[in-house]
């Protein structure tokens, strides 16, 4: 005997123009929204619990979270007993341990949120004034976010999620990590890599200041790194005196933070100049006094000749052409005027006890700060300054520090 299948009517496909139809388009229209990789699982929850299509309108995040199997079993299957019984969705986000500010979020916003929520009240009722601009920003916006929290705490979370930086698709974890590093230790004054900040981040600090200011602590944590005493021997030019002024080189890590400190200068952000031989730095003083700091690099026009490309007062202001003056004495004494530039970049080597010993608290408070390389190199720095000028360059930020 035949046995003849019959569909209930509950489902039949349903026919174009239906009730039936269009709540199955409106319902699709919704989920295509979220991530290719949970869209299967959305449809099957559906399916099973009706009651869980309202989320993709009330809480798309708590959705999200049980179709990509966030957290344990029993949470997951507690949740979704709690929304088929109609429970409130403040419930179901504390069964599945989702801070509710999530719930203002669109589809389009998740991917992975495994990782720590910030969930205290303070943050919820400031977070929620500094949400995505758009759909297409939100999920760069959330990634950065928890990225933020995770690197550095609440605080920086907050100030970062009203940033101008999500445009574009954002790897957290690269464009982030130096200026998140800084962040942290512009509150821990008892740590050495503080030591090396020069503006400290606070929560009302501007986009383009903290750029600058995470951008010349990078500098200087370089310059710690590769121009350790004795690092450079060289000089290129010798020391001396002329017309009562002095003509001191500056060689080394602690003899460059100290001239930045005293002339309010840049000389803490030669580093990387210095260690490839494209100048060197003299500090002018007179009866002991710092004048002026003073930059030997090539001639513009006679390849292979000295000359002085900058020579500047306390605060990159214009000295005296008695200073000038003296320099150029100071230049003729010299024995020789000629040196060929390098034809290749001079191998370094960077102190890899000191970046282990100036990010040691940070690691420690931070599970390791995997998103730092446990060896400094060239590549790894090369790597992190293009991470940052890519932020400043979303963030509109134009800078010297930046080229």
């Amino acid at each position: 005997m035949t046995e003849e299948l019959y569909l209930s009517p509950l489902h039949t496909t349903p026919t174009p123009g239906s009730l039936a139809y269009l709540d199955g388009a409106l319902s699709e229209r919704k989920i295509i929204r979220f991530a290719p990789t949970v869209r299967r699982e959305i449809r099957r929850l559906i399916r099973s619990c009706p009651r869980a299509g309202d989320l993709c309108d009330t809480f798309p995040g708590l959705l999200y979270a049980l179709a990509a199997r966030s957290g344990p079993a029993q949470a997951r299957i507690g949740a979704l007993s709690a929304v088929e019984a109609g429970a409130p969705l403040k419930v179901v986000a504390r069964t599945l341990g989702l801070p509710m500010w999530l719930r203002r979020l669109p589809p389009e916003a998740f991917g992975d949120i495994s990782g720590p929520l910030p969930q205290s009240p303070a943050f919820t009722r400031q977070i929620v004034n500094r949400l995505p601009r758009s759909a297409r920003e939100s999920r760069s916006w959330l990634q950065a976010v928890l990225f933020a929290y995770e690197a550095c705490g609440e605080d920086f979370a907050i100030w970062l999620a009203g940033q101008p930086l999500f445009s574009d698709d954002l790897e957290p974890r690269r464009a982030l990590a130096v200026l998140a590093a800084y962040a942290w230790h512009s509150g821990r004054p008892d740590t050495e890599a503080f030591k090396l900040i020069v503006v400290p981040w606070r929560s009302e600090i501007a986009l383009d200041t903290a750029l600058c200011a995470a951008k010349s602590w990078f500098n200087r944590v370089r310059l710690v790194l590769q121009l350790p005493e004795g690092a450079l021997k060289d000089s290129w030019l010798k020391p001396g005196t002329a017309l009562g002024f002095s003509f001191e080189p500056l060689l080394d890590a602690p003899s460059l933070l100290k001239e930045a400190a005293a002339m309010h200068n840049c000389a803490d952000q030669y580093a990387e100049r210095l260690v490839r031989d494209r100048c060197r730095l003299f500090s002018v003083r007179r009866n002991g006094l710092r004048v002026a700091t003073l930059e030997i690099g090539q001639h513009a026009r006679e390849g292979g000749v000295l000359a002085i490309n900058q020579l500047k007062a306390r605060h990159n202001m214009a000295v005296s052409s008695e200073v000038w003056q003296a320099a150029h004495a100071w230049m003729a004494t010299q024995p020789a005027l000629r040196r060929l530039p390098p034809l290749t970049m001079p191998e370094s080597t960077w102190d890899q006890l000191a970046w282990w010993s100036l990010l040691a608290p940070y690691r420690n408070a931070h599970a390791g700060a995997p998103w730092f390389d446990p060896t400094a190199s060239h590549l790894v720095f090369a790597g992190l300054d293009a991470d940052l000028t890519d932020l400043a360059r979303r963030g509109g930020v134009s800078s010297w520090l930046f080229t």
